[in-house]
This record gives C-alpha cells, sequence and structure tokens, in this order.
C-alpha cells in the first residue's frame, strides 16, 4: 500500500521531465532550423501555445488543460530566453501575455472551424512580438519602420503554420478521448 505514492510521485516527475525536455526540443528547432533567410524564424512554442489554448478551451476538463498550457507558456518562455540572446524573463513574458490574451478572448467561444484559430494568431503574434521589443530594447522605436519590417512578416510566419499545427492537436485531443 505504501509504494503507490512515491510511484505516483515518481511518474508526476518523469511526465514534467519528459515535457521540459520536449520544450527545450522545440525551443532548440525554433531558434536554428526555423530561421528564413531574412532572419526571422517561425514562433513554433507560441503558435503550439496559442494552438493548445483553443484545444483546451473544447476538452473535457478545460481548468486542468488551461493550467498545463500555462506551464508549457512558461517552460517555453525559459528556453528560448535560454536559448536566444534576451534577458531573462522577456520570452516568459511575451508567452504569457500572449497565451492569456488568447484564454480571455476565447474562453466562452465554441472553437470549430477555420477562423477563430487564424484571429487568435492574428492576436497573439502582436503581443507577442511588441513585448519582446518594448521589454528587450530601451532605445526609441520608430513604429511605422518597426510594423512594416517586423511586425507584419512575423506575423505572417506565424500565421501560415497556425492551421495545421491546430488541427494536428485537436486530432490529438480526439484521440486520447477515443482511447480513455
Amino acid at each position: 500500500m505504501g509504494d503507490t505514492q512515491p510511484r505516483r510521485l515518481e511518474e508526476l516527475l518523469a511526465r514534467e521531465l519528459l515535457r521540459g525536455l520536449t520544450i527545450v526540443g522545440l525551443g532548440l528547432v525554433q531558434v536554428t532550423l526555423l530561421i528564413t533567410p531574412l532572419g526571422f524564424s517561425v514562433p513554433l512554442l507560441l503558435l503550439i501555445t496559442v494552438c493548445k489554448v483553443l484545444v483546451s478551451v473544447d476538452s473535457p476538463s478545460p481548468e486542468r488543460d488551461i493550467l498545463r498550457t500555462l506551464r508549457l507558456a512558461l517552460y517555453g518562455g525559459i528556453t528560448l530566453d535560454l536559448l536566444s540572446a534576451t534577458d531573462l524573463g522577456v520570452h516568459i513574458l511575451a508567452l504569457l501575455l500572449a497565451t492569456l490574451f488568447v484564454m480571455l478572448v476565447t474562453h466562452r467561444l465554441r472553437v470549430e472551424g477555420l477562423f477563430i484559430p487564424l484571429f487568435a494568431m492574428l492576436g497573439a503574434s502582436p503581443i507577442y512580438e511588441l513585448t519582446l521589443t518594448l521589454a528587450s530594447d530601451s532605445r526609441p522605436t520608430d513604429w511605422l519602420i518597426y510594423s512594416r519590417f517586423i511586425l507584419l512578416p512575423a506575423l505572417f510566419m506565424a500565421l501560415i503554420p497556425t492551421l495545421p499545427i491546430y488541427f494536428s492537436l485537436r486530432w490529438l485531443l480526439h484521440r486520447q478521448k477515443e482511447k480513455g
């Protein structure tokens, strides 16, 4: 009887360690492999976090899944802060703000179809990019040039893989429902 609790704790720690290593792997892929010739990278962890929020809203236990998504954003932010040349906490703040925005906007919606994931990324990507800029750059910014040459390309780079990632995560959730 006494063995069940430590095993459950070990299983919980093993799951968290596996989740953390997966996020580190995704962060490495984002920082090293997904950089375009113009110097932009696809915000893979932002995409996964936003799509996970949208999938979590329709899950059987949305509160638990949204807490997991917040942990994903926290771990992803720590990973990106350690892998990139930014101050510690900048990516954490940006990912958490974008995730909270999507949560607040979509928590009462029934997420179906093509448009809600795209609109969620249309809102989350500028929040993420603006937070990164404001938190890491202390110099005055020319916002017209910034929006034309940084914000719009980053937004398009985030919108392109949104639907495949969203539908993949949704398919995984439905598959888990069928198993369990």
